[in-house]
């Protein structure tokens, strides 16, 4: 009867710590998770400030469409015909990021 006890608590045990384990794996994982799309939107953002220095600076009058090529993202501007006002678009290639910011250039 003791024996029996004893493998009870042992399984008790061995599941309690175990299913422990699983969640303190689990928050681990959604914790790196998320400071790798925190890296990623604040590069994106970069991104995007250095493009719309880079439109705001150069004349892009005959230009409709702008693209700078990029590993991990997709960046490009396009502008409508006889409107001052450029969509500027970064999104992330292989992560659900995606910025857009809308400038008029006088």
């Amino acid at each position: 009867m003791k024996k029996a006890y004893t493998l009870l608590i042992t399984i008790v045990l061995i599941s309690t710590f175990s299913y422990l384990g699983v969640l303190i794996l689990e928050t681990k994982a959604l914790k790196n998770h998320n400071l790798s799309n925190q890296y990623l939107y604040i590069q994106a953002k970069n991104h995007l400030n250095f493009f719309e220095d880079f439109v705001k600076d150069y004349d892009l009058k005959d230009i409709t469409h702008l693209q700078i090529e990029d590993e991990l993202f997709d960046i490009y501007a396009t502008k409508l015909i006889d409107s001052n006002v450029i969509d500027i678009f970064v999104k992330a290639k292989d992560f659900d990021i995606s910025i857009h910011k809308q400038i008029t250039k006088e």
